[in-house]
């Protein structure tokens, strides 16, 4: 395979995984996000990329993060919302890749007319391991807020 193509390759795989967890975490299937940054850091960072807060490594933990903060409804539990990933820039280097996506969050309740209720950028980095690229960060930077009360059990 040409070097080319083994980056295309790559970054469709890595679009893949970005995308696997928007679908999850709007399925509400909270164990199977954590999952996805059982080896890697997941928190929130400020304008510039840097983290402000920072889970490393625990899956457990990623898991009691997002289900202490997330709203669900109905049976299953889902959040009702809409993780809309787009702009996504991937940088490769190798086995190892970052990316930059903005991302809107729409919802919409029996109480909440479906409208958006937050946006910002993703900071991701990855790796490549046994044929597969994973996580090793995602960090979430704020940068508009709206109407939280539906989906937010707590403060960001």
């Amino acid at each position: 395979m040409t070097e080319e193509l083994s980056r295309i390759v790559a970054e469709s795989a890595i679009r893949d995984l970005l995308c696997e967890y928007t679908h999850l975490i709007d399925q509400g299937r909270l164990h199977e996000v954590a999952a996805l940054f059982a080896q890697s850091d997941y928190g929130q960072c400020g304008p510039d990329g840097v983290a402000t807060t920072v889970i490393s490594s625990d899956a457990d933990a990623v898991f009691a993060a997002c289900s202490g903060f997330i709203r669900m409804y109905g049976t299953p539990p889902v959040p009702r919302t809409k993780h809309l990933l787009t702009n996504t820039r991937i940088f490769m280097d190798g086995d190892e890749a970052s990316a930059l996506s903005y991302i809107t969050v729409i919802q919409g309740t029996e109480e909440l007319a479906l409208q958006p209720i937050l946006s910002g950028r993703y900071f991701d980095r990855f790796t490549h391991v046994d044929g597969k690229w994973q996580f090793t960060q995602r960090l979430f930077c704020l940068d508009h807020l709206g109407n939280m009360s539906a989906h937010a059990k707590r403060s960001l």
